[in-house]
């Protein structure tokens, strides 16, 4: 994971100025900010108390100047730029400072000097660490309609927005506003903004471990760093570049980088960047299993990191030390350092963090013979690694829609640019058509280029259905894609824990009392995989095209009991009582084959989201020609966003039961696509709380 995202820049002229700011990935506080965020901010000298200074000896010489009031858009412009500056330094001031602009402007209605005031009160609330209050700010800023006038202004509140919802890890938003401010610095050609929102958005998938989309944007980044051919700029980019090339295995470049880098630091005395830039070496030489060379380059990391608050750069450290140690077997550094690292760790609560340090104590510990305590690390190694593949397949299942979202609407604003630019052409042809109707020649002409614009717009039209529907397609493909990942993960995590507890088996002595304790929840979730390989074998002849059913008349009391045969088990295990109204002479005219698919998914969700001690009810009835067969559970419910969800291929949703039961989200799509071909509809009504009704409509057979 990378530590530190600090972006500071400045050019040969001494205008501009970037300096960083510390996001944390989970809950911020003001004690525990942890993360370097690339932020960039507008100054006119090299540093940043300089930067304070210069505003301060400018409103100095104007207050001695003939024409000095403070009542004058000139005053007011200077101590909101000097406020700014103090976002560092001095909130308290930097408060005071901005509602007095902020009442000076409203004073001599200056629109320009209340959204600058506005916008550095968001500013003044992100840095002290009040997300909420920062985002209220600058929806204010956004809602007045005078902002279009000052778009530096509004490229400025979309890199607050950004960072305001990257701290509060709602990742889709902050990708959104950094695309908007993006795409707003493109629209004005902006090289400041454009740089700094490519760097922003290359920091965030770099934060994500997202490297593909990391690397796109600090590539368009890099292209303006050279151009403008600043040292600093260029060193610091390269240092995350390094990082990039180290995670994709190219270490020959990101060696490259890292010596440029590091002379650079080394020359200007930047000591978080340095630092950084070390224990990014370090962790080359870690990967390249050159283990002497990374403790060395670890230390010297250590030695010049100077930031208190960056408390997950030292925890990466003492984790850097703690592996290298491991593989030259000095077990009790190892140990010593990965306990550092550990709690450090456990501060912020990182569970990547908190997951590679446990599979590190359950080596050591397993190397010490200290077989209970390994055993205790390896669940937890297990539980938090599942738990971060989870939330990692949501977050990119969201981040992925968010980005197809945003590309739809960029879509949908050209093509009404178009249509709007198309239709001022009609208007003027019209009322050129009009002025020369005398000449019938000309209206001939005029007559015929209208006809040939509108054949051309038709096909346009066509050409933009074809291209949403392209759009749509490759987007359910990418969704398959990700539900193929997440069943690979499901089925994959049982397997691991069966080979673990066989390793210990043969290899420990006591390994037989271990495999015995852990035997029955293996066995559980491999009953899991079974059912899960079932429902995906299912699936994919679901999907095969000719693909062909077998409809034939279907005993429902006969096949429905059979079923909650097969789940007896669970049904016993969770006390769960089973209310079966099945008619006896009811039937269905469906294949036999996915009747049996479809109710062994639905009775098994109602299992797993029905708590200990709960009910489940089963009945049949006949409506007009067809046959309901409805299911009612005690469980827990859904929410109206999860129903709108349940059934839509771009959309995956999996959660675990009452009991931690484990699921993939296929199976109530799979149903779905079964009833559907089976001529039938499904229907579902549930409340949070208050459990699930599932209403299954199948045909009558004919007599």
């Amino acid at each position: 994971m990378l530590n530190i995202f600090l972006i500071k820049l400045l050019n040969n002229y001494g205008r501009l100025l970037f300096i960083f700011l510390k996001l944390m990935q989970y809950k911020i506080t003001v004690k525990h900010i942890f993360f370097l965020f690339a932020v960039v901010c507008i100054n006119t000298t090299i540093a940043q108390v300089d930067s304070i200074q210069y505003y301060k000896e400018k409103i100095k010489t104007f207050s001695q100047s003939s024409t000095y009031s403070e009542n004058s858009t000139t005053y007011i412009d200077l101590i909101n730029n000097l406020s700014y500056q103090l976002r560092y330094s001095g909130l308290d001031t930097m408060n005071i400072i901005t509602e007095r602009a902020m009442e000076l402007s409203k004073l001599l209605k200056y629109k320009k000097g209340e959204l600058e005031a506005l916008t550095n009160f968001s500013a003044f609330y992100l840095y002290r660490g009040g997300t909420e209050n920062s985002i209220k700010y600058c929806q204010k800023v956004l809602s007045d309609n005078e902002l279009i006038d000052y778009p530096r202004l509004e490229m400025k509140v979309y890199n607050h927005l950004g960072q305001a919802y990257y701290i509060k890890q709602e990742y889709p938003l902050s990708y959104t506003y950094f695309l908007q401010g993006l795409a707003l610095g493109e629209k004005h050609k902006n090289k400041f903004y454009v740089f700094l929102m490519n760097m922003n958005l290359g920091t965030m998938f770099n934060l994500l471990e997202d490297y593909d989309e990391a690397k796109l944007f600090y590539t368009s980044a890099f292209e303006l760093s050279k151009k403008t051919k600043d040292a600093n700029m260029d060193a610091m980019l390269s240092s995350n570049l390094a990082f990039l090339h180290i995670q994709t295995g190219d270490f020959d470049k990101a060696k490259n980088y890292l010596n440029k880098s590091i002379v650079h630091f080394e020359y200007s005395k930047n000591k978080e960047w340095l630092a950084f830039s070390l224990s990014t070496l370090a962790q080359l030489y870690l990967k390249s299993k050159k283990y002497n060379e990374a403790i060395i380059n670890y230390q010297k990391a250590l030695s010049v990191h100077g930031s208190d608050n960056d408390i997950k750069g030292r925890a990466d450290i003492y984790y850097g030390l703690a592996k290298s140690y491991y593989e030259i077997q000095d077990i009790t550094k190892a140990e010593e350092y990965i306990n550092e690292s550990l709690s450090l760790y456990s501060s912020f609560n990182l569970n990547t963090g908190l997951e590679k340090c446990y599979r590190i104590l359950y080596q050591i510990k397993k190397e010490q013979n200290q077989i209970s305590k390994s055993l205790e690390y390896l669940e937890l190694t297990e539980k938090l690694a599942n738990d971060i593949f989870i939330e990692k397949n949501k977050r990119n299942l969201n981040m992925l829609n968010t980005k197809l979202n945003f590309e739809k609407e960029k879509d949908d604003l050209k093509a009404k640019n178009e249509l709007a630019i198309d239709q001022q052409r009609k208007y003027v042809k019209w009322s050129l058509a009009a002025l020369l109707t005398s000449f019938i020649i000309v209206l001939i002409i005029l007559n015929s280029v209208k006809r040939e614009k509108l054949l051309n717009k038709k096909l346009e039209n066509q050409a933009i259905v074809l291209k949403d529907n392209q759009k749509t397609l490759s987007k359910i493909n990418q969704n398959q894609d990700r539900l193929f990942s997440i069943v690979g993960h499901d089925l994959r995590g049982p397997i691991i824990s069966l080979k673990e507890l066989l390793d210990l088996y043969i290899e420990d002595p006591e390994g037989k009392k271990y495999f015995e304790k852990f035997a029955p929840q293996l066995r559980d979730d491999l009953e899991q995989v079974q059912f899960t390989m079932d429902n995906l074998l299912h699936w994919g002849k679901n999907q095969m095209k000719g693909s062909s059913i077998k409809l034939e008349r279907i005993s429902v009391s006969n096949e429905i009991e059979n079923i909650l045969h097969f789940f007896n088990k669970e049904i016993k295990k969770k006390y769960i009582k089973i209310d079966n109204q099945i008619i006896n002479n009811h039937y269905a005219f469906a294949d036999l084959d996915q009747f049996n698919v479809i109710f062994r998914n639905l009775i098994s969700n109602a299992i797993k989201f029905t708590p200990n001690e709960g009910k489940i009810t089963l009945t049949s009835k006949i409506k007009n020609a067809n046959l309901l067969i409805e299911i009612y559970d005690t469980g827990v419910g859904m929410s109206e966003l999860t129903l709108s969800k349940l059934f839509k291929d771009t959309e995956h949703i999996s959660t675990s039961g009452t009991n931690l039961e484990k699921g993939t989200g296929l199976g109530l799509r799979l149903a779905k696509e079964m009833i559907v071909k089976n001529n039938g509809e499904i229907f579902v009504q549930s409340k949070i709380n208050e459990g699930s009704h599932f209403i299954v409509e199948l045909p009558l057979p004919t007599i």
